[in-house]
């Protein structure tokens, strides 16, 4: 009989598989076995399993992908988490408004991940579908769910990140250093929303504000983004008010009491 260390390294290698599988389309076993370095039988065997079990299919050419079945079991989680049926209507109100992207994200770990999306109409625009991570230092989505965290929960967070005291560089308007950070963080917090102004894509403009919960814990945060040449400050400006508006009544509809 297997024993627990065996079936928790076939767990660990099956999870690498999917991991990988979702970087790319399609990869043949010898792909992969190339990829995580396992042989090749072994590699057979656990996509066999994550075959039968659903998660993963076979294409006509004998390579194999990801299954929508990841997606189903997430979305799942969100649907128990009630802000994406709450904000609904309120994103759609502000992608009608504004006329750019608007977008849903929760955290996880180290990263912001999009849950709801309502695409701009406009030719120029950003490609970020659900699903989609990014990291929550440099992005008005990340940054305003970070202001609101327990302490203990946001120097996870830092850890995940940093680097010989310092934080991953996206362009040259990122913020690197960790005492600006929290500097920043204070004034997000303080005002009650997020800009990210270039910090993580060129060109790239957003502003964000948070959701809580009705313990008052931050669960979610909506953003509107665009390219700068559209989202110019004063634009920005502008939206921010209907952006503060709908967060508020989606975390009152939460059960949010503050």
């Amino acid at each position: 009989m297997e024993n627990t260390s065996e079936k928790i390294q076939s767990v660990e290698r099956a999870l690498v598989i999917l991991e990988l599988l979702g970087q790319e389309f399609e990869l043949g076993i010898t792909e992969i076995s190339k990829e995580i370095g396992l042989g090749k039988s072994t590699v057979h065997r656990l996509l066999a399993t994550l075959k039968d079990k659903g998660f993963v299919q076979q294409t006509a050419s004998g390579k194999y992908r990801l299954s929508l079945k990841l997606f189903e079991v997430g979305n799942m989680m969100v649907n128990k988490l009630g802000v994406r049926k709450e904000a609904g209507s309120y994103l759609e109100k502000l992608a009608s408004l504004s006329g750019e992207t608007v977008n849903l994200a929760v955290i996880d770990k180290c990263d912001v991940i999009y849950i709801e999306r309502i695409e701009s109409s406009e030719p120029l625009r950003m490609g970020l579908e659900v699903g989609r991570r990014l990291p929550a230092f440099c992005t008005a989505l990340g940054k305003v769910i970070l202001a609101y965290l327990p302490e203990h929960e946001f120097k996870k967070v830092l850890a995940a990140n940093q680097s010989d005291s310092r934080l991953p560089q996206f362009t040259n308007k990122s913020i690197t250093n960790v005492s600006e950070l929290y500097a920043h963080l204070q004034q997000v917090k303080e005002q009650g929303y997020s800009f990210d102004d270039e910090e993580f894509l060129q060109g790239l403009r957003c502003v964000a504000a948070p959701i809580f919960d009705h313990m008052g814990k931050v669960i979610a945060a909506i953003s509107i983004s665009g390219p700068t040449v559209r989202m110019t400050y004063e634009t920005v400006n502008k939206l921010i008010p209907y952006l503060k508006e709908a967060t508020v009544n989606i975390s009152k509809q939460m059960g949010y009491k503050g």
